[in-house]
């Protein structure tokens, strides 16, 4: 109650202001005479010419937009204000008559006195109306001001608008106050209702955001409530006092005149957008056959010569871009204010900083385009991009996202990917899991086949090791001091490649020294005093067996 006393104090004080100035307008009519004379002398002549409005009471009358017999517009306009003060003061009924000119004008007259002299160079040539509308609205306009002029010195008036002004703030108050307690309620039952719903229902958000949304909601219907209410009370306290009273008006009238245009401009543009709406309506369902085609393609439910099943995902997503583009260039002129200026220039600087600032983004469009269409990678596989080596985890238009063996996420844009060697360790398995190899150097008094026992027996104990292709060892160097025996295998899957590397150099380790056969490669400065070879009853020494003189498992 103390905030709605105060705001209803301070209503009150803004009225009685407005009164105490609006009152004494009319003493005031000879020293603003005066002053308009002194500016007219003031003025230069280049200012001279324009046309030039005659208001009273702040209500306008007519314009004069033509100089007669020598005086120029600012001259007209301060004798007319002058004469229609004199008439004033003269006093009378206030009546308006209007008489004809000598030359072709029309005489309106005040009290019996003329005024001022309607000229068909005064009437507006836009609006095509004639000397007499002209004439005759000029007069209605004068009668309507000099009425108020007279009431602006009545104190009743003044008291009578005092006191509706007060009763409509006090009515506006308890609106505000209103408003304000179903807001709260309102908002109250809006988080009660959520939370003891929440669990039913389904939600794309999260719940307090979806309160905050529904608060807003109801904020926004409560400020528009208060901002229509309070311009709603500017207007009918304005129009209580004859001073300000025009004011009013126009501020009824430009509302009025605002939410008209703001239909029509809606009715205007309901066929635009009909088309607009249409359009949408068959790109979506363009949209919806060509997923289901190429998700048919991509399932592998067709089969076409010049599309696979891994490109069929990508070339969707292209062709409905593609589609959606065509669409908005179809959709675009009849949309509403497409053809004006500020449109169309908001349209050239979207397409100046596409210009300057896309090229980086256009040729990593273009690079990711050419890895899905080369199919130098998919998703899944284990290759290696330079330094860096694992599992391609996504392909996108511009960049690729490769998961390490450590766990690490390395996003490498698609343009260095091109322009960089690429192993694809999972191609050549075709398929079946990820190509897997280690190396170890072993003497030469140590048996080759039992090497290869030894290796193809680790590889055996290795979970994750595929058995179809067959692990294989190959000697790939014959050094000065060692040989070096490389093991090929196959893994189940890329993700597995590091726990299975581990496990296998354990198992390596534990079977070479079952057999009691040293890793170490032996380096030289002299030739040993015997010779380093093998006899030949141990070349099948264990775990190697004889299979037709050959070392097979």
């Amino acid at each position: 109650m103390i905030i709605m006393s105060r705001k209803l104090i301070l209503l009150s004080w803004l009225l009685v202001l407005l009164a105490a100035v609006s009152w004494p307008i009319p003493a005031m009519s000879r020293e603003a005479h005066a002053a308009d004379l002194t500016k007219l002398a003031e003025r230069s002549p280049k200012e001279s010419g324009v046309a030039m409005p005659i208001e009273l009471m702040n209500r306008h009358i007519f314009t004069i937009r033509s100089s007669a017999m020598g005086y120029t517009q600012e001259e007209r306009a301060i004798s007319i204000k002058q004469r229609i003060a004199a008439a004033m003061e003269k006093g009378g009924d206030d009546k308006i008559s209007i008489r004809p000119a000598p030359d072709d004008g029309r005489i309106v007259e005040l009290n019996g006195l003329a005024v001022f002299q309607v000229r068909a160079s005064d009437a507006d040539p836009l609006t095509g109306e004639t000397t007499d509308e002209l004439a005759h609205n000029a007069s209605r306009n004068l009668e309507i001001a000099v009425r108020e002029a007279r009431e602006q010195l009545n104190p009743q008036v003044i008291l009578r608008g005092v006191g509706l002004c007060t009763l409509a703030s006090v009515i506006f108050i308890l609106a505000y106050r209103i408003v304000r307690w179903g807001e709260c309620c309102l908002i109250g039952h809006l988080r009660h209702w959520l939370a003891t719903h929440e669990a039913k229902l389904t939600l794309t958000m999260q719940p307090q955001m979806a309160v905050n949304f529904a608060i807003f909601g109801v904020r926004l219907v409560k400020w528009t409530l208060m901002i229509t209410l309070g311009y709603a009370w500017a207007t009918f306290s304005l129009r209580q006092f004859p001073y300000t009273r025009p004011w009013g008006e126009t501020l009824n009238s430009y509302l009025i005149d605002t939410i008209e245009s703001i239909l029509l401009a809606i009715a205007g543009a309901l066929p635009g957008l009909l088309v607009v709406f249409l359009i949408v309506i068959v790109t979506r369902y363009a949209a919806q056959m060509l997923t289901l085609y190429f998700s048919r393609v991509e399932s592998g439910e067709f089969v076409l010569h010049w599309l696979d099943a891994e490109t069929a995902k990508p070339t969707r997503k292209i062709s409905q871009t593609l589609l959606w583009l065509f669409a908005l260039a179809m959709a675009y002129p009849y949309l509403p204010g497409s053809h004006t200026e500020a449109f169309k220039g908001l349209s050239v600087l979207v397409g100046l900083m596409l210009s300057i600032g896309a090229s980086g983004v256009v040729g990593q469009a273009a690079s990711g385009l050419i890895m899905i269409y080369s199919r130098a990678l998919r998703e899944g596989e284990y290759v290696k991009i330079g330094e860096i080596a694992g599992v391609v985890t996504s392909i996108g238009i511009f960049s690729t996202k490769i998961k390490t063996s450590s766990g690490e996420e390395v996003n490498m844009p698609n343009a260095n990917i091109v322009s960089t060697n690429t192993v694809n360790s999972s191609r050549l398995a075709e398929g079946r899991g990820l190509v897997l190899h280690t190396s170890v150097t072993i003497g030469y008094n140590s048996p080759w086949r039992q090497v290869h026992a030894m290796l193809l027996s680790a590889a055996k104990r290795t979970p994750g090791v595929c058995t179809n292709p067959k692990p294989y060892v190959m000697q790939t160097a014959l050094s000065d001091f060692y040989v070096e025996y490389r093991l090929c295998l196959q893994i189940e899957r890329p993700e597995i490649r590091r726990a299975t590397l581990t496990a296998l150099h354990a198992n390596i380790q534990d079977i070479f020294n079952e057999f009691e056969v040293q890793i170490m490669s032996p380096h030289y400065k002299a030739d040993p005093a015997d010779k380093v070879c093998v006899p030949k009853e141990q070349w099948f020494a264990a775990p190697a067996t004889k299979v037709d003189g050959h070392e097979m498992d």
